[in-house]
Parts: structure tokens; sequence; C-alpha cells
């Protein structure tokens, strides 16, 4: 689970695309790919490239997030690890929006930050680190078992009823 933001042919939908079936990209598309990641690496930092059957992969090293690519379409994730600090999700939201940017200007395709149904185009930082950082913290206090059904266990006894 990350945050995601997702990339769309302009004009096309998704519904014909599906992460089963077998990669194959035009020359173009190829192209596009292998500016993508000398512009990543140059702009943005070390990154390690992988090709599976059905996508390609970037993943940048600092922070760390995945790049996931199939001609038509593609979506990057960023863990939740770098919500703690406000500069941490700054850094990795802002990080994700520059390798976003790249991916648009080098494919044609359209980007959307799907955590806060907004276009890459639009660049509302605030409104996106606001978000990663939100939803940083529930995951946190649900793995320190600090969630909602936490917080009445101490006055009603624990979960199970005893």
């Amino acid at each position: 689970m990350g945050y995601d933001i997702s990339f769309f042919m302009p004009g096309h939908d998704d519904d014909g695309l599906s992460d089963e079936l077998l990669l194959h990209l035009t020359n173009d598309q190829e192209a596009a790919w292998r500016r993508i990641v000398a512009r990543a690496e140059h702009e943005i930092g070390p990154a390690d490239e992988g090709r599976y059957p059905t996508h390609l992969e970037l993943w940048l090293h600092e922070p760390a997030m995945q790049l996931c690519y199939a001609g038509n379409s593609a979506s990057i994730e960023i863990p939740y690890r770098y919500t703690a600090t406000v500069a941490s999700a700054h850094a990795a939201v802002a990080t994700a929006y520059a390798l976003a940017r790249i991916v648009e200007v080098e494919t044609g395709m359209l980007g959307l930050d799907d955590e806060v149904s907004q276009a890459i185009q639009e660049y509302d930082l605030p409104k996106a680190v606001a978000r990663y950082r939100g939803v940083g913290q529930h995951v946190r206090d649900l793995v320190a078992g600090q969630g909602p059904d936490s917080r009445s266990a101490g006055r009603h006894g624990p979960a199970t009823g005893r």
C-alpha cells in the first residue's frame, strides 16, 4: 500500500488495460522509457531498472519510490515511510511530482494524483503532502494499536469482551 499517482493517454480510458497483458512496446514507447530513465537518474538521483513480462519498473533510491510503465499507462507508488515529518513528506511528494512531470513530458500521458483527485499539472503540493501525511499517520496509529477500536478498549475491557 502506498500513495499513488497514475497516468493515462488523453482520450483513452483504462478499461481495456490489464496488468496481466504481456508488454509489447512500440519503438516510440521504448524510446520514451529510455528518456524517462535517463532524466530521472540525471534530475532526481540513482535508480534501478527492471523489465518484467507485463511492465517496466524504475525504483528511485532516496526517497524510495516505484514507477511502473506499460507504454500506454504508468503509475508511481510512494511508500508511507516518509510521513513522520513535514520535511520528509514534502521531499517524497515533491520527488514523486518531479518524476511524474518527466513521465508526462516524455510520453504525452496525463498524470493524476489519485489520492487527492488532482492533475499533476495543478501542482498543489500542500494538499498532496497533507493527504500523504494524514494517511501515513493513520497507518502508524493502526500499527501501534492506537486505531479507533483501541480507544474504547481501556474503558470497557479488551476488545474480546471479557
